[in-house]
């Protein structure tokens, strides 16, 4: 019973402490491999940003990189509303076009924001002091733990 008690919480910390977490991984069975950070939002309708690399067999070089902004709610917040707008260090940034997705689970509806880009579009990004977005009106920053998961990613992809 304790030892069921102690990993509880320490799901529950673990959930609510947001850390994300840093993932390279291979596929034994096709010979991919993924470099990825992955970061959960910690409360209802905050969001965190995580980015992946893609490599496909045999590849020395990531077939691409994907960038997925991220809440959950409720309820979907964003269904009838999938645009969003980018600042980097205070300037618009062009070409941001994200493509929306959702999912509900229980009581809960995880919305995505996903972009597919190339490394040079990665490096301005993750070069930034600040990154901001606007999604239909809401506004937010990339966190700074957020921020260095995507710098993870691309040292893991020299």
């Amino acid at each position: 019973m304790r030892l069921s008690i102690l990993a509880f919480s320490a799901c529950a910390f673990a959930l609510s402490a947001n850390a994300g977490v840093l993932e390279d991984k291979a596929d034994r069975f096709t010979g991919s491999r993924t470099v990825q950070w992955l970061s959960v939002p910690s409360e209802e309708g905050k969001f965190s940003l995580s980015a992946s690399a893609y490599y496909l067999k045999g590849s020395s070089r990531p077939d691409g990189y994907t960038l997925r902004l991220v809440t959950w709610s409720a309820r979907g917040r964003y269904t009838d509303c999938h645009h969003s707008n980018w600042l980097v260090d205070g300037v618009a940034a062009p070409n941001m076009d994200f493509g929306y997705t959702s999912s509900a689970a229980g009581s809960a509806t995880m919305e995505s924001f996903s972009l597919r880009t190339q490394r040079d579009t990665l490096e301005r990004l993750s070069a930034a002091k600040v990154l901001e977005f606007q999604v239909c009106g809401t506004e937010g920053v990339v966190s700074a733990e957020d921020l260095s998961g995507m710098r993870k990613v691309l040292d893991g992809t020299r």
